[in-house]
């Protein structure tokens, strides 16, 4: 009773990390949407009202037609900017912008220069237009492609989001049945998704997918294995100089085989032996249960008749899971 109790609480402690992490990751993206949403508003306002100048400038429709065409020019250029280019740039702009006495030079100097802009493209729209119409024709281009850049913010932003809950229903197996066929190569980079918040920069993540088939299985209990396989390696290479976590798959006769390694210090031969013990733990006090790999091993072996084992040395630890590739009733 106390061992299924702890084994509960196991889980509820992975999937209350798993939430948190969730939501930071889903944070970043949503943040930036609302930002950039909020940013939409003035650069659509400040548009309208430098069309309404040009209009009332009494514009002719060939030169707005030029001026049109310019803009089209700028925003081909898709190419990211250098940052000390883009400023250096910026300073161009606002001293030809204030030499043609351009009042709101710093708001269209910053837009232009942003989306790659230079002092020529500026001498060419000043040939298409007339003194007056300067400065609202510069900021009519620099409040399209201001709008441009934050409608593309919003999307890449929600897009984000979309691909994290996404990956939650895929991860948490929603509206599907408890046995199924799988690509157990989906689950894996599910449970990656899930757990974005600690592959920082720091960590390479290298997938060595093999042709393997579907299968059978518990799919929500195997991401169950995944994760504490994973969140164990990632612990392992707390310390590491070098952290790489090494994903493979491959087909061995009746089996698929994950090979999930980390370049962490490795364990002793007397270590990996008791590794899948329950409550065997080598962390400090409070930051284990020793219950993550007894969990994914009653997983394998008792719901799908796989193995599960460990190889170890200094500075590299493969555990290497077999899932049989036709399931019989789970013991």
């Amino acid at each position: 009773m106390i061992e299924s109790t702890a084994r509960q609480r196991e889980s509820l402690v992975t999937l209350g990390t798993l939430a948190a992490g969730l939501a930071h990751e889903l944070n970043n993206p949503a943040s930036a949407a609302t930002r950039a949403a909020d940013e939409l508003e003035a650069a659509s306002q400040a548009l309208l009202a430098s069309a309404e100048r040009l209009i009332r400038d009494g514009i002719p429709a060939e030169r707005f037609a030029a001026l049109d065409a310019l803009r089209r020019e700028v925003e081909q250029r898709t190419a990211p900017q250098n940052p000390i280019k883009v400023a250096d740039q910026e300073d161009a702009l606002s001293s030809w912008l204030v030499g043609h006495g351009v009042a709101r030079e710093w708001a269209i100097a910053q837009s232009l220069a942003a989306a790659g802009v230079d002092v020529a493209w500026c001498e060419r729209a000043a040939t298409v237009l007339t003194e007056s119409a300067l400065e609202p024709g510069l900021e009519w281009v620099a409040g399209a492609l201001s709008v441009a850049s934050l409608l593309s913010e919003v999307k890449e932003s929600t897009r984000r989001v979309s691909e994290l809950v996404a990956a939650l229903r895929s991860y948490s197996q929603m509206d599907r049945a408890a046995t199924q066929l799988v690509d157990i190569r989906d689950g894996i980079e599910s449970t990656l998704a899930m757990l974005g918040h600690r592959l920082t920069d720091r960590i390479s993540v290298v997938r060595e997918y093999g042709d393997v088939p579907r299968i059978e299985a518990h799919a929500g209990e195997l991401n169950q294995v995944w994760t504490k396989v994973i969140e164990n390696a990632l612990d392992a290479m707390a310390d590491a100089g070098t952290r790489t976590l090494r994903l493979r798959t491959r087909a061995d006769g009746a089996y698929l085989v994950v090979e999930i390694s980390d370049t962490g210090v490795g364990m002793s031969s007397a270590v990996a032996a008791r590794a899948f013990d329950a409550f065997y733990t080598t962390k400090e006090v409070g930051k284990g249960t020793g219950l993550g790999l007894d969990i994914a091993r009653r997983i394998v072996e008792r719901r799908h008749g796989g193995t599960i084992s460990i190889d170890s040395r200094p500075g590299e630890t493969v555990l290497r899971i077999g899932i049989p590739v036709a399931q019989g009733p789970p013991r």
